[in-house]
């Protein structure tokens, strides 16, 4: 009777030894993993590149794209995890690889990934998005200069002696301001009054938009409106 019970205890203490050592290594092997999460962020993908096939934004070799983004599109925000991701910008259905960029997504935050630059020259931008909202009866704008014809700054603003965020530099982003609903916007080159672009958009009270500038030449440039929110 000793001799089964001592086996029995023997036996017991066995696995559970082993199934210690099994927590523990798991426990070591994620915390030595430097993608590890501890949340979620949300995602918005957009296209900025004219002439540019679709595209899917891969984050670690993994498509986060739920369907490919055309030039001038953007996609809704889509939640993935967060850390420091690799990121890799692809022509939908293609292994090959437009251009490389790390990010680092932070729990509870929104931001938005843009596909950059023109056919020679492919690139990205990240931006951090603001869904805070604008104060009663106002809307919030953001504005982004991605048009690979104005490589120089440019001011954009309600008019020539009321502009909202000057010297935007290519491929940058404006912090947000807030606006009056309805307003009418212009760009200019940094330093200018004449016009480069009217944006004659509809701003609505309550909302969030980010506002940027496209085209490979000045023929082509163009803006383009996300409503955040």
């Amino acid at each position: 009777m000793k001799l089964t019970s001592t086996l029995r205890n023997i036996k017991f203490l066995s696995f559970a030894f082993t199934a210690s050592a099994a927590v523990l290594f798991s426990s070591c092997d994620k915390n030595n993993d430097p993608n590890s999460t501890s949340g979620q962020a949300q995602v918005r993908i957009t296209n900025a590149v004219e002439g540019s096939a679709s595209q899917e934004l891969y984050l670690d070799g993994n498509k986060l794209s739920t369907s490919a983004v055309a030039y001038g599109s953007s996609s809704d925000y889509l939640q993935t995890n967060t850390g420091d991701r690799q990121a890799q910008f692809r022509n939908a259905g293609s292994a090959d690889v437009n251009t490389a960029f790390s990010v680092k997504l932070e729990n509870g935050k929104h931001y938005s990934v843009y596909y950059a630059g023109n056919a020679s020259a492919k690139s990205s931008l990240v931006t951090e998005d603001d869904m805070s909202a604008p104060s009663s009866g106002k809307a919030k704008v953001r504005f982004v200069h991605l048009a690979a014809a104005v490589s120089n700054s440019v001011d954009f603003g309600l008019g020539a002696t009321t502009k909202l965020f000057t010297n935007v530099a290519y491929k940058a982003a404006s912090v947000y301001k807030e606006v009056e609903a309805s307003s009418h916007f212009f760009l200019y080159l940094a330093g200018s009054a004449d016009v480069k672009l009217d944006m004659n958009t509809t701003i609505q009270a309550g909302k969030i938009y980010t506002i940027y500038v496209s085209g490979s030449t000045l023929a082509t440039l163009k803006y383009h409106v996300i409503a955040e929110n």
